[in-house]
């Protein structure tokens, strides 16, 4: 009987030679999926971007038309306040813009019992959800009509998770170019970066569970072989799961809050474990290109921070310097006052944030936290005690160690910061301010995107607290543009400030007095101090960030035109005990106003709930009327931490 090899060999004579290579392959298993799943992880990944890279343009887009319309047409102010039409077609735009922002922004869903997410984040999280899991998961059906192969979906999944890190690199960095060109500042967009990490953290699972999955049908092997679990390749990995499921977790708001320090130490080391090691698990197949733009993203971050700080500080590295020598000012037993100055060259917008490193104060030498800069961009020259000038004393009666300005100091711009005092680094700082110490502070930033205050007809600003440390600084830079006549002034600003005693005004005094002497014409200035100290009503008192830790030392009114001093006294200035009607206050400044309307909020989340109920109802017939759009901006607050992240992420005029 003829051999296996002398039949294929008889077989084959007289074939031609392309018939021979068609016979061979048909002897040979093929996989008809192979090709298909190569191409799917290849080019799906890539195209789960698109849609997110689209979405930032738009984004980025309209930011672009919002600075242009300002700058080109500003507000003329050409109606009294108050005036109302009849409805206009022209005006359906606006109205609709306004009924957006009030649908998204301000109508929230709670989430525990101090937190909450608006609709806007919770359809931008469902919708980024949406797009990497269909990209991962979508055509995953084999030749033989098996649903949801993991031989497609286990590396499709993979490969998107590798992609997206450097999306959530980017929206996790305080130097990014989605902040620059969207004007959404990095403290706004680190709830996409935490929101989006988790996701990913998910679906490398999603990734792992595919190989295993796989691998127990008798796929590629997982559990022994080239990439058992005993090569390098699978506990890469494995060891980039992990370690983000760990920082996923560290993250949750409440541990991140518990332990602050102790979460930028993690969240640093992890990071850089979760991406080295992604990294090396992806070169296996040479995909590491989807890898090391996220640490490209990081690491510039870190760089342009590094340099900042070398440039904005370089007195520090001079021997026996005194030029970042801070003074503390204790305003009280849970607030401070740091101030410091730092070169001409160095410009900010009120509202921005600076990150201040004490070295010779917090536990880890290089330890950043992050503050609110009180004063507005104007250039001021240290008075050195040579030339027999001394500062006058702080509201607090700080000693004269603390007061008197260094010697032998080159000129600059006075950075204020009022800080509230809790545990860790405000604490330290607080026992050295007791003890009178000098600190030295390096400065790195501005950060943060706070709203343009330009062709408003009128605008609010609201805090409770150190939530004045935010709008103090726009209400003095709005009357310096008005006593500059400056294009795109509003008519109105109204500055209400909630506070646990009426001696907290002293914070602000200094400079708030002189801003408001000759005051023009075209400018309105209405202030509203509410003590809250003297209410009984607990909600009062949470409006303001001092309530739970007072010292119950409230003073009544008959001490009004005592303490307050100058500021008190000023026929603009009114105080009220208790807490504001805000929704009152509200409506009535939008009854009063004509054109384009701008509040912003700092303070609690209580403070930040109420102003969102007042401005959640939508205006549609009033704005069709000649009323005015309003844009609700609430900032993040806290000191080294924000508890209560802001929430109005994209909302523009």
């Amino acid at each position: 009987m003829p051999s296996p090899s002398a039949l294929l060999a008889t077989s084959v004579q007289g074939l031609r030679p392309d018939g021979i290579v068609g016979v061979t392959i048909t002897t040979q298993k093929v996989d008809p999926d192979r090709l298909p799943r190569i191409q799917q992880a290849h080019d799906y990944p890539r195209e789960a971007l698109w849609p997110l890279a689209g979405f930032t343009a738009l984004v980025a887009l309209c930011h672009l038309l919002v600075i242009l319309s300002t700058l080109l047409f500003p507000q003329r102010h050409a109606r009294p306040e108050g005036a109302r039409s009849s409805p206009s077609l022209r005006r359906i735009p606006a109205a609709l813009l306004d009924t957006f922002r009030v649908i998204a922004y301000r109508c929230t869903i709670p989430i525990g019992g101090s937190h909450s997410l608006n609709l806007a984040e919770v359809f931008l999280t469902a919708a980024y959800i949406t797009i990497i899991f269909v990209w991962s998961l979508v055509h995953s059906t084999n030749s033989k009509g098996m649903l949801y192969d993991p031989k497609y979906w286990g590396n499709t999944a993979g490969n998107v998770a590798a992609t997206q890190l450097s999306v959530v690199a980017a929206l996790g960095t305080r130097n990014n170019i989605i902040s620059w060109i969207t004007g959404i500042s990095f403290d706004k967009l680190n709830y996409l970066h935490r929101m989006s990490a988790r996701a990913v953290c998910v679906l490398t699972w999603v990734h792992g569970a595919g190989r295993v999955s796989e691998s127990c049908n008798g796929g590629m092997g997982l559990i022994t072989g080239a990439v058992g679990w005993d090569h390098p390749f699978t506990q890469a990995g494995l060891l980039a799961s992990i370690a983000l499921s760990v920082l996923s977790i560290f993250s949750v708001r409440p541990l991140r809050e518990a332990g602050y320090e102790v979460f930028v130490v993690v969240h640093f080391l992890l990071v850089f474990i979760v991406i080295l090691s992604a990294y090396f698990h992806a070169q296996e197949f040479e995909l590491g290109y989807f890898i090391w733009p996220a640490f490209l993203i990081w690491g510039m971050d870190r760089l342009i921070q590094v340099l900042r700080t070398f440039i904005l500080n370089a007195g520090y590295f001079k021997a026996r310097s005194h030029e970042l020598d801070a003074r503390i000012d204790v305003l009280s037993p849970h607030f401070l006052r740091l101030r410091l100055y730092r070169p001409n060259f160095f410009h900010w917008r009120p509202g921005q944030s600076a990150l201040l490193t004490l070295p010779t104060v917090s536990t880890l030498p290089l330890e950043t936290h992050p503050f609110t800069i009180s004063t507005i961009d104007t250039p001021a020259a240290y008075k050195a005690r040579t030339s027999g000038e001394v500062t006058p004393p702080s509201p607090s009666g700080s000693d004269e160690k603390r007061d008197n300005l260094p010697d032998n100091v080159a000129p600059g711009k006075e950075l204020t910061f009022l800080i509230r005092v809790r545990r860790g680094l405000t604490g330290k700082l607080l026992d050295a301010a007791t003890k009178g110490d000098t600190v030295k502070v390096l400065v790195d930033g501005p950060y943060s995107s706070p709203p343009w205050l330009r062709g408003f007809d009128s605008v609010v600003l609201i805090a409770g607290g150190s939530g004045v440390a935010f709008t103090l600084p726009m209400l003095l830079d709005t009357i310096r543009r008005a006593k500059a006549n400056a294009v795109g002034v509003c008519r109105r600003v109204t500055f209400i400030w909630a506070i646990r005693e009426l001696e907290h005004t002293q914070w602000i005094s200094d400079a708030l007095v002189p801003a408001l002497q000759d005051i023009p014409s075209t400018l309105v200035v209405d202030i509203k101090f509410y003590v809250t100290g003297l209410a009984d009503d607990s909600q009062a008192q949470s409006l303001d960030d001092d309530s739970s830790h007072s010292d119950h030392e409230s003073k009544g009114q008959g001490d009004v035109d005592v303490k307050g001093g100058q500021l008190l006294q000023s026929s603009v200035v009114t105080v009220e005990n208790g807490r504001p009607n805000l929704k009152a206050l509200l409506d009535a400044e939008i009854a009063r106003a004509s054109g384009p309307m701008s509040v912003n909020v700092c303070g609690t989340h209580t403070l930040a709930n109420v102003v969102r109920g007042a401005l959640r109802k939508p205006r549609f017939m009033d704005i069709l009327k000649g009323g005015p759009t309003v844009t609700l901006h609430i900032e993040a607050f806290g000191s080294s931490v924000s508890p209560f992240p802001s929430r109005d992420l994209l909302e523009a005029r």
